[in-house]
């Protein structure tokens, strides 16, 4: 990654039997100054939204004290018990040590085929704080007025009969690309420090107006 050094990501899983033990945590942490390790440890604690503590949870903190890595956890849950009875709860968390990096984002996807939740975590350069520079500024008003035109020959070349998927696939591509193209006609890219917004042309021969009506007598001139 640029701007940092080398990286160690490590998979891991503990067993829900198994006891957690501090060779566990310490091995990987030996391999690199920047290591993350992410996956499924089975350790809970109350503090991290978890339905209960267990032992594994409560040696998890007294280790990271102790090493000084920290615990990186969700705020919502991976796992989602068949039992209906049974509440979700949080099963994976990131333990981080020596990575100079922000975190953007830790979060499950949904997965509707299977009961375990994949985690995405996100990382960036801290350099995401500074603000962008340029902006986009889009005209709306042109957009709904350029939309509402429906003799063009884009929308012409949709067929009347829609028959197939095959044809319902290829209406939606016309129409998504039909909006996109209008939306960047419509757009302009500024400076990011730009308050102002352009004056209509009424708007601006109206102020000229006034600024020659309210000019010094002496920069009129006599007819």
């Amino acid at each position: 990654m640029t701007g940092h050094g080398v990286l160690i990501l490590v998979s891991v899983y503990l067993p829900p039997k198994k006891k957690l033990l501090r060779s566990d945590i310490e091995a990987p942490f030996a391999l690199e100054d920047d290591v993350i390790l992410f996956g499924d440890l089975n350790s809970k604690i109350t503090n991290w939204k978890c339905n209960y503590s267990n032992s594994n949870g409560r040696e998890m903190v007294a280790l990271a004290e102790d090493l000084h890595f920290n615990i990186i956890t969700l705020l919502t849950p991976t796992h989602y018990l068949n039992d209906v009875n049974r509440r979700p709860d949080i099963l994976d968390i990131a333990l981080m040590k020596g990575v100079a990096l922000k975190l953007s984002c830790v979060e499950p996807l949904k997965c509707i085929n299977s009961n375990h939740r994949p985690v995405l975590m996100r990382l960036g350069s801290p350099s995401w704080d500074c603000p962008p520079a340029v902006k986009t500024m889009t005209n709306w008003q042109k957009v709904s007025t350029v939309l509402e035109e429906i003799d063009t020959p884009i929308l012409n070349s949709i067929p009347n009969d829609i028959v197939s998927t095959d044809d319902i696939g290829n209406v939606i591509g016309t129409l998504t690309n039909h909006i996109r193209t209008v939306v960047d006609d419509s757009s302009r890219t500024v400076s990011a420090n730009s308050v102002r917004k352009e004056l209509p042309r009424n708007v601006k021969k109206t102020d000229k107006g006034k600024k020659r009506c309210f000019a010094p007598s002496e920069q009129i001139p006599y007819m």
